[in-house]
């Protein structure tokens, strides 16, 4: 059900919007009704609504200054209603999700639900992948990945690593404890386990952890300099990639 509030001034058109929205429109549910704009602006923090009928010509406050008093970043569709076209441009510049002329056809205006809708699920997949993507962040902030010893697996979170050797078919881990572990993967093997957003290859045998470059020298080759006083070569054909993972362009 979409939570809907109607803000209009005369009675007789909200009694009508409400008819027309029970008869045509079942995924409506209309949560408050208003007749002034300033009780309007008091429906909707109380009520959150989804989407908000709004009548343009009213008393003392219009419908644009009704917005405008809200100020940016309503959480809310806007369908505008009005006796006169003379307001569509400006209903426009406001984004609005569509402008019904009164008296509203039934058409129209389930048309404009129709769109509603589309508008929500929009809104709602854009916000789904934003929290999928916080918690991926989060689950990268928090990853560890296990390195085989004698005695099992140590498990180390990323952010110890300061980088990653190839020696041969090894891999060589070095940390912020100045410990060395040596494991029995490939380098492109370790590789694919390292968050990417914090990880870069900055040579055909070297992955480094970007949060542990301090300093990078622009000499006959590229030099970074590590957290713990190391410095590393980069090579020609990996410096551009680092420096836009620096923010460097």
């Amino acid at each position: 059900m979409i939570q809907t509030i109607i803000i209009d001034d005369d009675p007789h058109c909200v009694s009508a919007l409400l008819h027309d929205l029970a008869r045509l429109c079942p995924q409506i549910r209309v949560v408050a009704t208003c007749q002034s704009g300033k009780k309007g602006i008091a429906a909707i923090r109380k009520h959150n609504p989804e989407l908000v009928f709004l009548d343009i010509e009213m008393l003392a406050m219009d419908g644009f200054d009704m917005l405008e008093t809200l100020g940016e970043g309503r959480g809310f569709q806007v369908v505008f209603t009005s006796a006169y076209d003379e307001f569509t441009l400006k209903a426009i510049r406001i984004n609005a999700v569509d402008y019904l002329l009164k008296p509203i056809g039934e058409a129209e205006l389930t048309q404009a639900v129709g769109r509603v809708e589309r508008h929500l699920k929009t809104t709602m997949h854009t916000d789904e992948h934003i929290s999928n993507l916080l918690r991926q962040i989060q689950r990268d902030d928090e990853q560890h990945i296990a390195l085989p010893n004698r005695n099992g697996y140590e498990f180390i979170s990323v952010h110890d690593i300061i980088y990653c050797q190839a020696d041969r078919s090894y891999t060589l881990f070095k940390l912020t404890d100045d410990r060395k572990i040596l494991v029995s993967k490939a380098l492109g093997e370790v590789e694919e386990l390292l968050p990417e957003r914090f990880f870069v290859r900055i040579h055909h045998s070297t992955v480094v952890n970007i949060k542990k470059i301090v300093h990078l020298r622009k000499l006959k080759t590229s030099v970074i300099a590590l957290t713990n006083g190391e410095y590393l070569n980069v090579s020609r054909a990996r410096r551009h990639e680092l420096l836009l993972r620096m923010g460097v362009k």
